[in-house]
């Protein structure tokens, strides 16, 4: 195979079951010119070994065994580095738990991202998320103000909309990525990640033309014990920018 074009990056945590099944849809659904990157911060298992080899022979892939709760920043920052070293121009930011519904033909979204240096990434639609997250941001003292946009444009007949924040599902070009994420922050990190991406001075985007799939199981209680941190990572960001509260949404569109 030619040397990719896209990087399908997939975090994973404790959630073994959930990631064979996003997997799955991969296989059924595979972008051309792609490679998928796992990064793993689980228990080892020979099972699990099994099993990824099983999708090494479907799909290219790649596995990384990294430190035990390491954290997402650490393993998202760890993956778009190793796609950086492989040359690979794009990053599809994706986790275990969002899942391929079809065939996608990225070379549209491509194409957009090229035509100027500062356009960083383009977020996708997510069916079943607990809600949207595209919009423009501020840091005020009360906390972080999200506003509509009505920043759109069209590329070819797909409809953009610059924002400041999505989900994460995304599109980017590699080199925008790059340490983007605080190791500090194991949780919490979401937003901090994309305020530091306004401030280098990159661009994002939102389209619904592309549709993803979320998926949630039942999660074992160890997972739900390292979930409940993520209020103590909220409380760092705040002091970090001296805000009082926390996301603050616009009220909803009539």
């Amino acid at each position: 195979m030619n040397n990719p074009t896209i990087a399908i990056l997939i975090t994973t945590f404790l959630r073994d079951n959930l990631l064979y099944k996003t997997l799955q849809t991969i296989v059924d659904f595979k972008p051309d010119n792609c490679i998928v990157l796992i990064a793993d911060q689980g228990y080892a298992d020979s099972e699990k070994d099994i099993t990824i080899d099983y999708f090494k022979s479907q799909i290219p892939l790649e596995f990384y065994k990294l430190p035990f709760d390491c954290g997402l920043s650490y393993a998202r920052n760890y993956l778009v580095q190793k796609a950086h070293e492989m040359q690979i121009p794009y990053c599809l930011l994706s986790a275990d738990s969002i899942q391929f519904t079809q065939k996608y033909n990225f070379n549209p979204m491509i194409q957009f991202l090229a035509l100027d240096e500062k356009r960083g990434l383009i977020g996708f639609d997510l069916e079943n998320s607990k809600c949207n997250w595209e919009y423009l941001m501020e840091i005020t003292p009360k906390g972080i103000k999200f506003s509509y946009s009505d920043k759109e444009c069209f590329f070819g007949n797909i409809k953009l909309t610059k924002v400041d924040i999505c989900r994460n599902i995304l599109l980017a070009k590699t080199h925008t990525l790059l340490n983007l994420w605080n190791p500090e922050y194991k949780l919490g990190e979401h937003e901090l990640a994309f305020l530091d991406y306004k401030n280098k001075g990159y661009e994002v985007y939102w389209t619904d033309a592309y549709l993803f799939k979320k998926i949630s199981g039942r999660n074992n209680e160890e997972y739900e014990t390292y979930r409940k941190r993520q209020n103590d990572y909220l409380k760092l960001v705040k002091q970090k920018y001296n805000m009082s509260g926390w996301v603050i949404y616009p009220p909803k569109k009539s």
